[in-house]
């Protein structure tokens, strides 16, 4: 064999091998690109909430719970809006902006409101039903019962108020949310927060309302009750508003035709003008659950008397309210109209609390002079520029006064200057006495200061530019 086969010389070093250092770092980069867009994702998934397959994502691993019930005292802090307000407000966002607002609404309520310190938007207002409908499985919430409301104080203002409950309270609903029945949001207990704001083709504003109380509902002046619940899951899929245009336009037509055969009269008194939709608060002293309904609201059972017929089988019902400072709760018998007398005995299932006048009307608490909870005085004038947004705060009206007319448990009066002791035309305040309490005559002056005044329920302006200040006497007499 040649010599040249054994070239190969035993002290060289053998030959490297290649350790694909290249690869590595391309393999090692990729990695931290992964990590870095799962970091991102995470911090989009868990931002927005209100996107439907980032609200499936997180149902899933159990980081999102379905909306609660809130307590009246313990509802997030928000701003009190009346339709005037709401339609100056959000009238003149663009679609963009009103986009970007939408957003953060149903973020900010499919989270319980735990990550937000911006005020809730709360409406509140007269509004009578236009049109109502069941709520499906396709729609944001899918069992319950949905009504458009018309603003009978702002008509360029509309309403979808959705009330979740359970099918068994179905039918019940149905009986009371009918077309012409008013809804009244009050923003001492109502918490009717707007979780979504569209524009309506014909200019209107629409609304989309949830009660966060998720209370019981009652016919005033009616016979009726049915109560709502936190719905156990949000079809986000479904989206706002769950009214589509057909249909608002469709119940709007509806409406004006209602309209011409029963129109709208202002009320020439202070007592209310037709049966209203009302919440019933929760009986004192039975815990609030977080989900499912409220404890059954007791109503008064007719009883027959002895050695009657019972001609009229009707039942008395009760309206059933929590008062500030009071133990137990206050039930009023409505009484039933054109029944034999003698036919039936009612029968209220909660006993008043025996320190309280009686429930047979105005009840709430009243406070030694001296001893109103804290809160700002103001003068009349003051007050009539607080139309549409008085304060959470408790707000007193201050001044001199005369005494124009009474009624019952009412009195109005109008603001008169310390200085010439002419009376202002173009305030009423209109005073609303608790039972046991005796309105002043007629031509009598009041004086009220910082620590007797008046608490101020409702402002508002007429057509003719006179305004109108609700109050409610607090001060024992």
């Amino acid at each position: 064999m040649p010599d040249e086969s054994y070239d190969y010389d035993e002290d060289e070093p053998a030959p490297k091998k290649r350790d694909n250092l290249f690869i590595w770092t391309v393999f090692i980069l990729l990695l931290i690109g992964l990590a870095f867009a799962c970091w991102l994702g995470s911090f989009y998934i868990f931002g927005h909430p209100e996107q439907a397959r980032n609200y499936r994502i997180l149902q899933k691993v159990k980081k999102i719970d379905p909306p609660k019930r809130f307590e009246i005292t313990k509802a997030p802090q928000g701003d009190y809006m009346s339709a005037k307000r709401l339609f100056e407000k959000y009238s003149k966002y663009s679609t963009l902006q009103l986009q970007r607002e939408n957003e953060e609404l149903l973020r900010t309520y499919v989270t319980n409101y735990r990550e937000t310190k911006k005020l809730v938007p709360y409406a509140t207002g007269d509004f009578t039903i236009a049109d109502a409908e069941l709520l499906t499985g396709k729609n944001f919430m899918t069992s319950g019962m949905v009504a458009i409301g018309v603003s009978n104080d702002y008509p360029q203002v509309l309403i979808e108020h959705l009330y979740p409950m359970k099918d068994s309270e179905i039918t019940k609903a149905r009986a009371l949310l009918t077309i012409g029945n008013p809804i009244i949001l009050k923003r001492t207990y109502d918490h009717g927060a707007i979780i979504h704001i569209e524009r309506v083709a014909d200019g209107r504003m629409q609304f989309t309302v949830v009660p966060l109380t998720y209370g019981g509902y009652a016919l005033n002046g009616g016979v009726g009750t049915f109560s709502t619940e936190p719905p156990r899951d949000l079809h986000v899929e479904g989206g706002l508003p769950i009214t589509t245009a057909t249909r608002v336009e469709a119940a709007m037509k509806k409406f004006t035709d209602y309209r011409r055969i029963h129109p709208a009269a202002e009320p020439e008194s202070p007592e209310p003008r037709a049966p209203q939709i009302v919440r019933l608060d929760n009986p004192d002293g039975t815990k609030i659950p977080a989900t499912g309904s409220l404890p059954e609201i007791p109503v008064a059972t007719p009883i027959p008397l002895a050695g009657k017929g019972t001609t009229n089988p009707r039942k008395v019902p009760i309206e059933v309210a929590t008062l500030p400072g009071v133990s137990k709760p206050v039930a009023v018998a409505t009484p039933v109209p054109n029944l034999p007398v003698g036919v039936f005995k009612p029968f209220i299932a909660s006993k008043p609390d025996s320190n309280l006048p009686s429930a047979q009307g105005n009840t709430w608490r009243t406070y030694k002079p001296g001893g109103l909870p804290a809160g700002r005085a103001v003068s009349a004038e003051e007050a009539a520029a607080m139309e549409g947004g008085i304060p959470p705060t408790p707000i007193y009206l201050r001044g001199n006064f005369v005494v124009t007319a009474r009624a019952g448990n009412f009195a109005v009066l109008r603001p008169r200057a310390a200085a010439t002791g002419v009376a202002d035309t173009t305030v009423r305040v209109m005073v609303e006495y608790p039972n046991g309490s005796t309105p002043p005559e007629e031509g009598a002056s009041m004086d009220r200061d910082e620590i007797s005044g008046y608490e101020i329920r409702d402002v508002r302006k007429g057509a003719t530019g006179e305004t109108t200040i609700r109050v409610r006497e607090l001060v024992e007499q």
